[in-house]
């Protein structure tokens, strides 16, 4: 099992902010199916809200593994 500190998950948390702001501007170019990014930024927002504002959640409590 890997320990990560809550300097570790507030990294992971903004990696997942600029992740979501890129796919946003249509940085990762055209889409391959409609609704693509749309149900990419919707996953990337469902694990940020696990992982709580910069980390804080998944730093005290933990992170259940996604499905």
């Amino acid at each position: 099992m890997i320990s990560l500190t809550r300097e570790d998950w507030s990294e992971i948390y903004y990696s997942l902010e600029m992740k979501s702001l890129a796919l946003r501007q249509g940085k990762y170019g055209q889409e391959d199916e409609p609704g693509q990014d749309a149900e990419w930024i919707a996953h990337i927002e469902t694990v940020r809200e696990k992982i709580g504002p910069d980390g804080a959640t998944a730093a005290l409590e933990g992170v259940e593994r996604s499905k």
